[in-house]
């Protein structure tokens, strides 16, 4: 993973990254409730998904007059993986423990970014961040704790978890860098590369600890809710998702993405009845507060990274497009912060007597 910086641009379409993000966080604040009612085992649940998302996303690329060109495919291999991984973890959670520990456990993700994936960003974490980023640990562990009988949480649906907000980070570190680094990258493509890639990190996994009767369990009712997670959860969510990363700051957009968390509590109460003790509602709410604390202070940035973007107010061209299945998005105006990165490599000019004649590289001059 090389270092970048996170930029930011504005939509030269009708869409709202606001209002794409709010269709985000409900379609992903219902995966977990409704993954938890495929009865398959995890992993086969996974090998479903993704093997039938795959040509999904390629025949919506081929709708869009796009293909997934070799290069997305390298770069998507690395984020592919990780999601893969992640998707199962999340299945292994679900199936050892409560809805709620899964969705606090992931609500670390703003303050993981800021330690350990902030520099990626071009972004360096404040003692501030540090400070409160511990809170917000200490509270999980509070809501893990005081989950008492009425709520399953053992340790390894906490293991799990954690595991889950791990590699599920790195594909979103990841995705956003490829989002903010190349214009030209459509979302539905770089999602078939994502998926593939998915679908073969979990292909030996599942040969390897499935029999055949574990591919006969996702049986009746099963194939209804895999088919939300495949089309809604899935595709919608992550092709909208990877189409807001170029327009929103990772920090920023996983903020908002613990709203999701709201929503999947809830439908986990109305789906699965699962009950919120007093202390874990205590302990949520000091889990929000601490990650609000981490976000609410902006990251440094070093003088390099400052030089390598620039304001300017006609943001970047990206298709009128977003993502087929989206016309319905109301229009918005724009409000995200305006940044167009500068061309970091950009050729001199053949007329320029300056041009070194050597095969090396040419060191960018200090302004």
């Amino acid at each position: 993973m090389t270092s970048t910086t996170s930029r930011v641009t504005a939509p030269a379409t009708t869409l709202s990254p606001g209002i794409v993000l709010a269709a985000v966080i409900v379609f992903w604040g219902f995966g977990p409730p409704i993954s938890k009612l495929i009865t398959a085992p995890a992993v086969v649940a996974v090998f479903y998904r993704f093997w039938i998302s795959v040509p999904l996303l390629y025949l919506l690329a081929a709708a869009r007059g796009n293909r997934l060109r070799w290069s997305t495919a390298r770069q998507a291999a690395l984020p592919g993986v990780a999601f893969g991984i992640n998707l199962v973890f999340v299945f292994l959670a679900l199936g050892s423990t409560a809805v709620a520990v899964l969705s606090v456990v992931v609500t670390l993700q703003p303050g993981f970014i800021l330690l350990v994936a902030g520099r990626y960003l071009g972004e360096r974490p404040r003692l501030w961040h540090v400070g409160w980023t511990g809170v917000g640990i200490a509270a999980t562990s509070l809501v893990v704790l005081g989950a008492g009988t009425d709520v399953d949480a053992s340790a390894a649906g906490v293991v799990y978890a954690v595991a889950s907000m791990v590699s599920f980070t790195a594909y979103f570190i990841l995705t956003k860098q490829a989002r903010s680094s190349d214009a030209d990258l459509d979302p539905v493509e770089w999602m078939a590369g994502i998926s593939l890639f998915a679908a073969l990190a979990v292909t030996p996994w599942t040969i390897l600890t499935s029999s055949g009767g574990d591919y006969r369990a996702v049986d009746g009712i099963d194939w209804l809710w895999m088919a939300f997670i495949v089309v809604v959860t899935g595709i919608a969510g992550h092709v909208l998702m990877a189409w807001t990363h170029r327009y929103i700051d990772a920090s920023r957009s996983s903020l908002y993405l613990l709203s999701m968390n709201i929503v999947a509590i809830g439908a986990a109460w109305f789906i699965h009845d699962e009950p919120l003790t007093p202390i874990q509602l205590l302990g949520g709410l000091v889990v929000f507060g601490a990650v609000a604390a981490v976000i609410s202070r902006p990251p440094d940035r070093t003088p390099h990274d400052e030089a390598l973007a620039q304001v300017d107010g006609d943001g970047a061209v990206e298709t009128a497009s977003a993502s087929a299945g989206t016309a319905w998005i109301a229009r918005a105006a724009r409000s995200e912060q305006q940044v167009r990165p500068m061309n970091t490599a950009s050729k001199p000019s053949v007329e320029s007597p300056t041009v070194p004649a050597t095969n090396g590289p040419v060191k960018r001059a200090t302004p």
